[in-house]
C-alpha cells in the first residue's frame, strides 16, 4: 500500500503542473517486463470513467465488467489470449454441455469441487438461485431490476430446470443460437455467477458492495471516485493468477490518465486520447491495434423529437457527417469509420455494408423537402465528457447543412441517468457498445428502436421487424450470418440509428507490464498478467 500511495502522489504531483507533463512526454517509467512471466505485485488500470456496481444482474457499461469478471465467473467463457477472431467459447463453471438441434435448449454440466470466496458451494442450486432472482416473481428474493436488465439476454426464457446437484438446463421459447456467446459477453446483462448467501446476508441492493464469486480475485475495497481493488483468491480453484492485486482507478480526464501512466502511477489506462498515442508510442508504451473489435460508437435518436420523428430529418443527419474525415482528424487515424452498426469484430460483420453516405447537397434537399428553413431544426446533442470532441465534430457538421445543434456533456454517471431520462429538445444521444454474437442487431434495435417507439416513425420498419425476426428465429448455424447481414441491411434503410466508428487504438501498457492482451473483445483477461518489479 506504501508503494501505491507513493505512485499517486507522483501521479497527483505531475497532473497538477503542465510544465511537468510536457517535460515528461516520451518517457517511460518502471522496468522492462520481458517475456517470462512472474508472480506477486500490483496492477493499477487507470479507467476512463467511474464504474456503475459490482452487481453482476444491475451492473452496466464495459468498464464495470472488466472489473466484476475478475470476481464473478460465468458458466461458460471466452479464449481472449489472441488479439484475432472471434473468442471460442471455452469451459468455466460449466465443464461441458450440449444444445438441442433446434438450438432452444442448452443443458450444462456444472464444475465440481467449486466454492464461492465466503466458502459457500457452488452447484446447481446457486445457479437456479441466481436465475431466479431474475426470471421468478414469486421467488423470495426476486428483484425488478435485476429482471429489467438481465431481460436482454433471458427475456425469451422458457423455463430452467436443476437436473442434479451439477447439471442445469435452460430452454428457451424460440431458438437461440447466440446464447453460449452472450453468457460471458455483457457489458450489461452480465451473467456472472454470485454467491447466494452474500445477497442473502447483505440484500438486494448490499450485494454490490459486498460482491462475492468464484474469480480468481476477490473485492477488497472500493472508494467511490478513487479506486476499486481486488486481491488474488488464495482459494481459487483454477490456475493461479500471477498478481497478488489489482487496482482500478476511474480517471476521466484524459491527460490525467495519460499523465498517470507517464508518471508510473497507473500501469495500463482504456480510452487513450488520439493526441496521445504517438507521444506513448515514442515513450516506449505498448499501443496495441486491434482493427476487429466489437465496441461501436454511434448515436441513437429520440423519438420524442418531433424534428426525429421525421425519416427526412434523420436521414440529412447521417448525410451530413463525413465518418471518414471524423476518425481521421478527430481520432487520427486510430478509429475506424463505421456505415453499419454491425460492428467490426461481429461474427456478422459486412465491410461493404453502408447506411447512408456522406453527402451534404443530398442531406440539404432533404431537410427542404421536408419543409425546413435554415436554422430551423434544432435540438441537443448528449454526450459523456469523453465524447465530446466527437459531439462537437457532429455539431460543425450539421451546422453546415442548417441544423441547429447544441452539446451537453455530463461525467458517466450523471450520463447516464441524464440519457435515461430524456426531453423533447433532445436529438441524439451517445452510445458505446457492440458485441461479437451476431444477434446484437436485435439486441441494439431494441434497446435504441423498439424502447422508444422509433418504429412508428418509418415507412420501411416493417421489413426491418421482419428481417430480425427472421434472423433471431433461426436455428441453422450455417445461415445465421447471411440472415443476420440482411437484418442489419434492412435496418440501415430505417434511418433510426447512427454508426459512427470504432477504436483501433484504446489501450496503452506500460513497459513493466507483461503478457496483456486486447482480444477481439471489450474486455480482457488478467489473469495471466504479470508486472516486473
Amino acid at each position: 500500500m506504501a508503494s501505491y500511495k507513493r505512485r499517486i502522489l507522483a501521479w497527483t504531483a505531475a497532473a497538477t503542473s503542465l510544465v511537468l507533463l510536457l517535460a515528461g512526454c516520451g518517457s517511460s517509467s518502471g522496468a522492462v517486463a520481458g517475456s517470462q512471466p512472474r508472480d506477486g505485485g500490483t496492477l493499477i488500470i487507470g479507467q476512463y470513467q467511474e464504474v456503475t456496481q459490482f452487481d453482476p444482474n444491475r451492473q452496466y457499461s464495459w468498464e464495470t465488467w472488466r472489473i466484476d469478471r475478475n470476481i464473478y465467473e460465468t458458466l461458460v467463457d471466452e479464449d481472449l489470449s489472441s488479439p484475432t477472431g472471434v473468442p471460442k467459447i471455452v469451459p468455466r463453471l460449466a465443464t461441458s454441455w450440449t444444445v438441442s438441434p433446434d438450438a432452444t435448449t442448452y443443458t450444462f454440466q456444472l464444475r465440481k469441487g467449486v466454492k464461492f470466496s465466503d466458502g459457500t458451494p457452488f452447484d446447481a442450486q446457486a445457479v437456479q438461485f441466481n436465475v431466479r432472482r431474475f426470471t421468478d416473481p414469486a421467488f423470495e428474493y426476486y428483484d425488478k431490476v435485476s429482471a429489467s436488465t438481465m431481460s436482454l439476454v433471458y427475456g425469451d426464457l422458457a423455463s430452467f430446470k436443476v437436473l442434479d446437484d451439477y447439471t442445469v438446463q435452460y430452454t428457451f421459447k424460440h431458438p437461440f443460437l447466440d446464447f453460449l456467446h452472450q453468457i460471458p459477453n455483457s457489458g450489461n446483462a452480465a451473467s456472472g455467477i454470485f454467491s447466494p448467501e452474500a445477497l442473502k446476508k447483505y440484500g438486494q441492493d448490499g450485494l454490490a458492495d459486498h460482491p462475492v464469486g468464484t474469480g480468481p480475485f476477490t473485492f477488497a475495497e472500493r472508494v467511490r471516485g478513487d479506486h476499486t481493488t481486488l486481491v488474488r483468491n488464495q482459494d481459487y480453484w483454477g490456475a493461479r493468477p500471477h498478481l497478488d492485486k489489482v487496482i482500478f482507478k476511474p480517471i476521466g480526464d484524459d491527460q490525467s490518465r495519460v499523465a498517470a501512466l507517464q508518471t508510473g502511477a497507473v500501469d495500463l489506462i482504456s480510452r487513450v486520447p488520439p493526441d496521445s498515442v504517438s507521444t506513448l508510442e515514442k515513450g516506449g508504451y505498448s499501443m496495441p491495434e486491434n482493427k476487429g473489435v466489437p465496441q461501436i460508437i454511434y448515436y441513437s435518436y429520440n423519438f420524442a423529437n418531433p424534428f426525429l420523428r421525421d425519416k427526412r430529418v434523420r436521414q440529412a443527419i447521417i448525410e451530413a457527417v463525413d465518418r471518414k474525415q471524423l476518425a481521421a482528424t478527430i481520432y487520427k487515424g486510430y478509429a475506424e469509420a463505421a456505415t453499419s452498426i454491425v460492428n467490426q469484430g461481429n461474427e456478422a460483420y459486412d465491410p461493404s455494408a453502408v447506411d447512408y453516405p456522406y453527402d451534404p447537397a443530398a442531406a440539404k434537399k432533404l431537410l427542404t423537402d421536408a419543409g425546413y428553413q435554415p436554422g430551423q431544426v434544432k435540438f441537443t446533442i448528449l454526450s459523456d465528457t469523453t465524447g465530446q470532441p466527437t459531439a462537437e465534430y457532429l455539431q460543425q457538421s450539421l451546422q453546415a447543412i442548417g441544423i441547429d445543434a447544441s452539446v451537453q456533456s455530463f461525467e458517466w454517471i450523471t450520463y447516464g441517468t441524464r440519457t435515461a431520462n430524456l426531453k423533447p429538445e433532445d436529438g441524439l444521444y451517445l452510445g458505446e457498445w457492440g458485441y461479437v454474437a451476431a444477434n446484437w442487431v436485435q439486441i441494439a434495435h431494441k434497446y435504441s428502436v423498439v424502447a422508444h417507439d422509433g418504429d412508428k416513425y418509418s415507412d420501411t420498419s416493417a421489413a426491418t421487424v421482419q428481417a430480425i425476426t427472421t434472423a433471431a428465429g433461426n436455428s441453422d448455424p450455417a445461415k445465421s450470418t447471411e440472415l443476420w447481414q440482411a437484418a442489419a441491411q434492412a435496418w440501415a434503410k430505417d434511418a433510426t440509428i447512427f454508426p459512427l466508428l470504432s477504436f483501433n487504438r484504446y489501450y496503452a501498457v506500460s513497459p513493466r507490464v507483461g503478457g496483456f492482451v486486447w482480444p477481439q473483445q471489450d474486455h480482457y483477461d488478467l489473469s495471466k498478467v504479470w508486472v516486473a518489479n
